[in-house]
């Protein structure tokens, strides 16, 4: 994980697994990074591996800093092994447009 700051924006960089495995470590970087910045931008390209622990994390963070008055987004849409585990998981059909733009369009979430 990279954490880095571009003014005001926070950036996580996930890279390597993003499993079960590391989800304790990826949830402490999660919480230390939204609570620093406002907006956080999480770089998921570089997630080699992604399980359903990583897409809650995700889903977690969003939710958390949007009832703190904050944003959490995705750097860039989702690709790879996230767009993959998204789409085997079941969540990108079926579900409201905003919860589909988080992950396909971050600008529009």
């Amino acid at each position: 994980m990279e954490c880095a700051a571009i003014g005001e924006t926070g950036r996580l960089s996930l890279t390597g697994a993003c499993t079960v495995c590391s989800a304790e470590d990826t949830h402490a970087k999660l919480m230390e990074m939204a609570a620093r910045f406002d907006p956080l931008e999480i770089d998921c390209g570089g997630a080699g591996e992604v399980d359903l622990s990583l897409i809650q994390l995700l889903i977690a963070a969003r939710t958390g800093a949007r009832l703190a008055g904050r944003t959490v987004r995705l750097a860039s849409p989702a690709s790879g092994a996230l767009l993959d585990a998204l789409q085997r998981g079941g969540f990108l059909s079926g579900r409201p447009a905003e919860d589909c733009a988080f992950w396909l369009q971050p600008d529009k979430a």
